[in-house]
């Protein structure tokens, strides 16, 4: 997926009939949930202290509690499934973080609005794809129950977004000679069909993830034949 700032990734689910779909496993799981989730409270603290709209430093209160639960309930689920949850942000959100952490007004609202709508779409395809494609059963519980509360989170970041005019999501754009990013990549394949088909791409096939974590097909674009990849930030490559 791109930066948090810079644009974001719509995921149009579309509803592909026999499309075969896979999870991540456990333990991409747990790392991309756990991540996200500290994200999403360490940057609602920040709008907390520096949003300038009471409807904002209110959404950003509910993501604090609702996501202090849900880090809890992770750390529970994973015990049984022996899986390490991290203690940390990565390099990528602490970026994130601090770029934000640098804004204020209504600059800093509207970007952290643009953050957490980013952030709920992306969840709630993990979540959804784990809750009915995992392989471990406290885990596909976990997804399942978190997954409402994500969805209502999701609705009020759209909703919020429009109220401090935040700029829609932008549409992706391919990347030429620019390789895709290794990682693990929680997209299905009717995530990708949809992703590339959005971005002017048409008679996608052959759609298989690597051993890098990015899905490759072929494609029709302008006519011509070319070679896919969209990596786990959603960034498409072409070739």
């Amino acid at each position: 997926m791109k930066a948090l700032f810079a644009g974001g990734l719509c995921l149009v689910l579309l509803g592909v009939p026999a499309v075969a779909q896979t999870a991540v496993s456990p333990q991409e799981f747990v790392n991309t949930a756990a991540v996200a989730n500290m994200f999403e409270i360490d940057s609602s603290r920040a709008a907390l202290e520096k949003a300038s709209s009471g409807a904002v430093k209110q959404f950003a209160q509910e993501m604090v509690d609702d996501h202090t639960k849900a880090g809890e309930e992770l750390k529970q689920a994973a015990k049984p499934a022996n899986t390490a949850v991290p203690a940390g942000l990565d390099s990528t959100h602490k970026a994130s973080l601090d770029a934000l952490r640098n804004k204020s007004g209504a600059e800093f609202d509207q970007a952290y609005v643009i953050a957490q709508r980013k952030a709920h779409d992306d969840a709630v395809a993990l979540f959804s794809s784990f809750a009915d494609h995992g392989t471990q059963p406290d885990l596909k519980a976990f997804a399942s129950k978190t997954l409402p509360t994500l969805r209502k989170h999701q609705e009020e970041a759209q909703r919020l977004a429009a109220a401090t005019g935040s700029p829609p999501m932008s549409k992706p754009e391919a990347s030429l000679g620019v390789p895709p990013e290794a990682g693990a990549n929680s997209f299905t394949e009717a995530q990708v069909r949809s992703r590339l088909e959005d971005a002017g791409y048409n008679s996608v096939s052959a759609l298989a993830k690597d051993e890098r974590g990015v899905w490759r097909g072929k494609a029709v674009k302008n006519g011509s034949p070319v070679n896919v990849g969209v990596d786990f930030k959603g960034n498409i490559v072409a070739r």
